[in-house]
């Protein structure tokens, strides 16, 4: 009885490992995106003035994957930026359907059933 509460408390730990380094990576990788980005729109972007008295709509339509994988192709900065804020909201989205996954591989039912509850909350909340 012993041996399976350490055997379970280690896995819990190993758990909470990979889940925190799941989210160390995302963020980073994110982030790493995001800086890419935002420095090529500076280069390319930097020393122009802006014109307020002159309203130009941007010709770049990220409102679907299509448009923005063109724009990542063309190594556009906004479609890049736009990508790191997409990975960015992916990686808590990834952490909690791994989670789905961990508690499946423990057999603690109640815990998938709430995450999974969790999960469909936010694959909804990017639907308008």
């Amino acid at each position: 009885m012993i041996k399976a509460q350490s055997e379970s408390k280690n896995m819990d730990r190993e758990l909470e490992i990979i889940l925190g380094n799941l989210l160390r990576i995302g963020v980073v990788v994110a982030g790493s995106v995001l800086i890419i980005g935002a420095i090529l729109f500076l280069v390319r972007h930097g020393s122009e003035v802006p014109s307020y008295h002159i309203f130009k709509p941007d010709s770049i339509s990220l409102s679907n994957f299509q448009d923005l994988f063109r724009g990542l192709v063309k190594f556009q900065p906004v479609p890049i930026m736009e990508l790191g804020i997409l990975l960015l909201i992916a990686t808590p989205v990834l952490r909690v359907l791994f989670s789905v996954f961990a508690f499946v591989y423990e057999k603690d039912y109640m815990y998938v059933l709430f995450t999974v509850i969790v999960l469909l909350v936010l694959i909804f909340s990017f639907f308008p």
